[in-house]
């Protein structure tokens, strides 16, 4: 990593320990962390604390961090999102994300997690909804950056084996949500009419259920939405049909024939898919 990238962040994290209380854990995320950064990535980055200054106290200690110019947004409380809560900043030209969340709660959701207990919770700013299990696949690739309890060490070793009892809940759960449609009468008419507002997020949403599908199937956390057709194209498990065809897929067309090949090949990798799942849904 970047120098100038490394003293950014050790910088940022000798603020963020003063914006709790008790013990706290800080790691890098985002591509940074995942080592496919480049020159537009900002920098992401997570605390986990026993509990969170007040919002004031917090306010003013990012943005004696912040470039001057720039308005920083500093939550209310680390429990205000189903994510947890944020800072979110500029510093030295870079646009800087903070996830706080509190060490009670990580706790609780990596518990939900290993149970095969999870959320889909609709958002704005992801196109298939926010699932509740990314909190247990960050540790697959959150870099700590300070732990000197040991906090994130140990939450990493729990996730260490893919569990069983949640890929077991992600293939029920999202292999019903890509099958919907596909024999849905709705979906018909759609196709035969070229309805282009109707069909297009179905084929949208189908596309985005396989994937969490296949990254169960492959054992594989879920690392988030970006750069997933790279990542698909290196997972063992991953329908060549699906890959081949995933541009077709994801382009809208008014033509009924181009529409009802869709949805063809949307039928195919279902049943590829689903025959593959069988293994582990015996």
């Amino acid at each position: 990593m970047d120098g100038a990238v490394l003293r950014k962040i050790d910088e940022i994290t000798a603020i963020l320990k003063q914006t709790v209380e008790g013990k706290c854990a800080i790691a890098l995320a985002g591509a940074h962390a995942k080592g496919v950064a480049d020159a537009a990535s900002d920098l992401d980055i997570y605390i986990f604390a026993e509990k969170e200054k007040p919002q004031s106290v917090r306010e003013a200690l990012i943005a004696s961090l912040a470039d001057a110019g720039t308005t920083p947004w500093v939550c209310a409380s680390f429990a205000d999102f189903p994510w947890g809560g944020g800072m979110d900043f500029r510093y030295q030209g870079t646009p800087v994300e903070v996830v706080g969340r509190s060490i009670s709660g990580m706790e609780e959701s990596i518990a939900d997690c290993l149970e095969g207990k999870f959320q889909i919770i609709p958002e704005i700013w992801t196109s298939n909804g926010y699932y509740t299990y990314i909190h247990l696949c960050e540790l697959s690739f959150l870099k700590p950056v300070w732990d000197p309890d040991g906090i994130l060490a140990k939450w990493q070793e729990k996730a260490k084996v893919y569990p069983p009892a949640l890929r077991r809940s992600i293939l029920e759960t999202f292999l019903g949500r890509a099958s919907m449609w596909l024999d849905n009468f709705h979906y018909d008419s759609a196709i035969s009419r070229g309805d282009l507002l109707f069909a297009a997020p179905i084929a949208l949403h189908t596309v985005m259920d396989m994937v969490q599908v296949i990254f169960a199937l492959n054992s594989r956390y879920y690392t988030g939405d970006k750069k997933l057709e790279k990542a698909l194209a290196e997972l063992p498990v991953c329908p060549k049909e699906l890959l081949r065809n995933l541009e077709f897929l994801l382009t809208a067309s008014h033509d009924p024939r181009k529409l009802g090949r869709q949805r063809e090949i949307l039928r195919s990798v279902w049943a590829e898919l689903n025959q593959k799942a069988k293994a582990f849904l015996v």
